[in-house]
């Protein structure tokens, strides 16, 4: 059975590998500009999803994505094929 991603994990990995505050307002939906999130940060962020849940997630997708929410239901799709 997969692991399935959670907006908690999103956020925890955000926390400690990017440095975004956890209780940061609309979390959830802000995008990653407004969390101060850059390119490098969310690729850290995709790289340890991935070998968290021993998934291949495309960064290029991934780099699409507007906020955690996003992320979320992009790992999600993958993690059940």
């Amino acid at each position: 059975m997969a692991l399935t991603c959670t907006h908690d994990m999103v956020i925890n990995i955000l926390a400690t590998k990017v440095g975004v505050p956890a209780n940061t307002p609309s979390i959830h939906t802000a995008d990653w500009e407004a969390l101060g999130v850059e390119s490098l940060g969310l690729s850290e962020a995709v790289a340890t999803l991935s070998l968290t849940l021993g998934i291949d997630l495309p960064h290029e997708e991934a780099l699409i994505t507007r906020n955690v929410s996003d992320l979320v239901a992009l790992v999600n799709a993958y993690a059940q094929f």
